[in-house]
């Protein structure tokens, strides 16, 4: 399991150093910062899923921090902890309107820290769950996804790192609809979704973009890497007969997979996405014209300029 991730900001060096080891030795990922400065370019580059913040810090404090956290796109969903040794109401009630999602005061009870930390997350997890998952699959949805996909954008325009996006579309599912019923159809979205979580790596966000569309962002990967991912996928499918649950019948299913690289040429995110989409479109035109067959295996198009060029896999 992946390492939950953990910012914590002080000028004091002996509480950086004593939280450092209790967080680490709690399973967690530890980053450290000094003053609200390295707090906004360390949460920018690594995006951890919380930050402890101290508020009296030198330079920039907590509070300062906390309002050019909420000002980026990158960093305004992160939860925040505010450490402090501020103790009156109106302090607290402050840090409470920049959306901070707990207090605890100084010197710290470490066990009731750790308890927060563990909350705050949980409060995360659950708010993702609710607010940010489709409820056919249980992947993340559109609204999460379009998120995602900014963030990434961004972070690779700012810090130079790759990644790549996949737009997935199920083919044929409203002749599936229409031919075996909406029973079967959602089946096969259910069973496409389960299928891309096993064979894809849990760093890669998997979303249901609506309808009969799926998208993947694949982090630290470039073009040829997001279609060998995506190729296990496709041999998982292909050619293959599922037993529909609760049915007295098989179904098979075919995908079309269009996939793009961020460049620095892209304007923004939807250019990206734009790219990827039209070459999964590309796809399917080919296939209506009876190209697709098990020598040649056309699955994905080149993302050049050119309109349709086709190789295989």
């Amino acid at each position: 399991m992946d390492k939950k991730k953990i910012l914590i900001a002080d000028d004091e060096k002996n509480i950086l150093k004593l939280l450092e080891k209790i967080l680490t030795e709690a399973g967690y990922e530890v980053f450290k910062a000094s003053n609200g400065y390295e707090v906004l370019k360390l949460a920018k580059k690594v995006v951890p899923d919380l930050i402890l913040l101290d508020i009296m810090m030198p330079h920039m404090g907590g509070r300062e921090a906390r309002v050019k956290l909420n000002d980026d796109i990158i960093t305004a969903g992160i939860p925040v902890i505010f450490l402090t040794a501020l103790n009156a109401t109106g302090d607290k009630v402050k840090g409470l309107k920049l959306g901070v999602d707990d207090y605890i005061t100084k010197p710290c009870d470490m066990d009731e820290l750790l308890a927060r930390i563990e909350s705050a997350l949980l409060r995360r997890v659950y708010y993702e769950k609710i607010a940010m998952t489709d409820g056919l699959t249980g992947l993340y949805n559109v609204h999460y996804f379009k998120k995602q996909l900014s963030l990434f954008y961004n972070m690779a325009k700012r810090y130079k790192q790759r990644f790549s996006l996949a737009v997935i579309d199920v083919d044929n599912l409203k002749n599936i609809n229409d031919s075996y019923g909406h029973t079967v159809g959602d089946y096969v979205l259910k069973k496409f979704s389960s299928i891309m979580e096993k064979t894809l790596r849990r760093s890669d966000i998997i979303s249901r973009y609506g309808g009969d569309e799926f998208s993947v962002i694949f982090p630290e990967s470039d073009e040829a890497q997001a279609k060998r991912a995506m190729d296990r996928v496709m041999d998982e499918i292909m050619d293959k007969w599922f037993n529909v649950e609760g049915e007295d019948q098989k179904i098979s299913f075919s995908i079309s997979i269009g996939v793009a690289e961020y460049h620095s040429n892209l304007k923004n995110e939807k250019e990206l996405f734009k790219l990827a989409d039209d070459n999964m479109y590309g796809i399917k035109i080919v296939k209506r014209k009876n190209m697709w067959d098990k020598e040649q295996k056309p699955r994905y198009l080149n993302t050049n300029v050119n309109p349709f060029p086709v190789y295989g896999s």
